[in-house]
């Protein structure tokens, strides 16, 4: 529970909004939970009433009332103050379910790529595209969720593929928009393909990384470590040794705790020895923790079991514990601080009186 906490408050410290942006946006796990998904333009949008699309259109204040001076109110009430609107998309792939021609979708925008508390982030503008998950409600196509329901895409396609599986398909077009002539389309093609988590990407997002342009290269980094490509490890690590506040190094830094394969640890150790962000630490120690569990990292998390910061300790705690199952370093389920400064002494004091003796993993 400390160690979600901590991953939790360090991902809203960073992005400061509740919202996760859409570059870290499961494609894959999206798709499969969809009923109805494909892609297209934004050939017109329209209000309920035919008006202009606008901000804030059916949008909701929710009130925190401390006063109610005449009639009745429920608990936390919401005012709407706008309308519902809809887009009509011009379909050039459809990847899974059934979807009519030049399909009509509801959909809310609030004002903001990442929504107002969470909901109605996607503003969908004429001549945009968008890879959309669907669902059908009372005869109206609705988005699957109100902010991951539809993610920017390049208009670019590729070949159409015969007898193979819409993964496949989805993949080769994001492929396509690799080549795309806007830098912000080849961005999100990246982070498409990243969402995708298909190895098969691995190839071209390596040659992305070779290219000339940075910021192009440093997110086909975070793509390729999404995909389970630990050889980008080493990129990672001289990316975070600057910082982690920037677009993609905080992405970077945050997925760092799903890295799950134990020939990753030399490069995952180098990162925690290098990198000085609190959310690259956090999440290093996790996969080293809670994951790999690797007798190599011993020495490593008994290192940090010095460290100021609570949360890191309990970590360096909970990993010895279960890599090495040395009951002096078993953290106490309770959060008092005096109970953890005392697990930590008796830990310390096996490190050095037995720990740091034993060859954990030198052959």
């Amino acid at each position: 529970m400390l160690v979600s906490s901590v991953l939790s408050v360090s991902a809203v410290k960073l992005w400061s909004r509740l919202m996760s942006p859409p570059s870290t946006a499961d494609v894959r796990e999206l798709a499969e939970k969809a009923p109805i998904v494909f892609r297209g333009r934004a050939a017109k949008v329209r209000s309920a009433e035919h008006r202009p699309h606008a901000y804030g259109v059916d949008s909701f204040a929710t009130f925190d009332v401390d006063r109610l001076y005449r009639g009745s109110v429920g608990n936390d009430p919401s005012i709407q103050y706008g309308v519902d609107s809809f887009a009509t998309i011009d379909v050039d792939r459809s990847y899974r379910g059934s979807v009519r021609k030049d399909p009509t979708i509801h959909f809310v925008y609030s004002g903001s790529d990442t929504g107002m508390d969470g909901h109605n982030c996607i503003d969908f503008q004429p001549d945009t595209y968008w890879l959309v998950f669907a669902v059908e409600k009372s005869g109206q196509l609705e988005l699957f969720d109100d902010c991951e329901g539809a993610l920017a895409i390049s208009p670019l396609l590729g070949p159409q593929l015969k007898d193979f599986a819409w993964l496949a398909q989805m993949e080769a077009d994001f492929l396509a928009g690799l080549n795309d002539a806007a830098a912000a389309n080849r961005i999100v093609s990246i982070q498409r393909l990243g969402g995708l988590k298909l190895p098969s990407s691995q190839d071209a997002l390596h040659r992305e990384i070779d290219k000339a342009d940075q910021n192009e290269a440093n997110w086909a980094v975070y793509a390729a470590l999404r995909t389970g490509d630990i050889s980008v490890l080493p990129n990672v690590e001289q990316m975070l040794s600057v910082g982690e506040m920037s677009s993609p190094e905080g992405e970077i830094a945050f997925e760092l705790k799903n890295v799950n394969d134990p020939k990753a640890v030399p490069d995952l150790i180098a990162i925690l020895a290098h990198a000085p962000g609190e959310l690259s630490r956090t999440s290093v120690l996790t996969a080293l923790a809670e994951t790999i569990k690797d007798p190599r990292a011993v020495p490593i998390l008994a290192d940090h079991l010095s460290s100021t910061d609570e949360s890191t300790q309990y970590l360096a705690l909970e990993g010895l514990r279960n890599i090495t199952h040395e009951v002096a370093c078993s953290p106490s389920e309770s959060s008092n601080t005096e109970n953890l400064e005392w697990r930590v002494r008796q830990c310390k004091l096996w490190w050095k009186e037995k720990g740091k003796f034993q060859p954990w993993g030198s052959d």
